[in-house]
């Protein structure tokens, strides 16, 4: 478990860094705070959330990634309908 915890946890941190420009200084520390302390799905909701409330862009990747570890944490369906305010870039 902790091999997948630090695979999650740096694919998390990868998407933080390549969406930086599109998130507030806040919201990039309060989730990498989460990654920190294993609230990783709690950490993917917040990046959808803010990625959302903005409707910011994004790629095909970003959308990819993000699904990919929704599939692989077993979570629900929150961050999925959140990216769909999210315009593909």
């Amino acid at each position: 478990m902790e091999r997948a915890y630090e695979e999650i946890a740096g694919v998390l941190r990868g998407l933080l860094v390549r969406l930086d420009d599109r998130l507030p200084d806040m919201d990039v520390t309060l989730i990498d705070e989460f990654i920190d302390v294993n609230e990783l799905g709690l950490a993917l909701e917040q990046l959808a959330d803010v990625l959302s409330e903005d409707e910011q862009p994004l790629t095909a990747e970003e959308r990819a990634d993000m699904l990919a570890l929704v599939d692989v944490m077993q979570m629900g369906d929150r961050v999925s309908q959140a990216l769909r305010c999210c315009p593909e870039k």
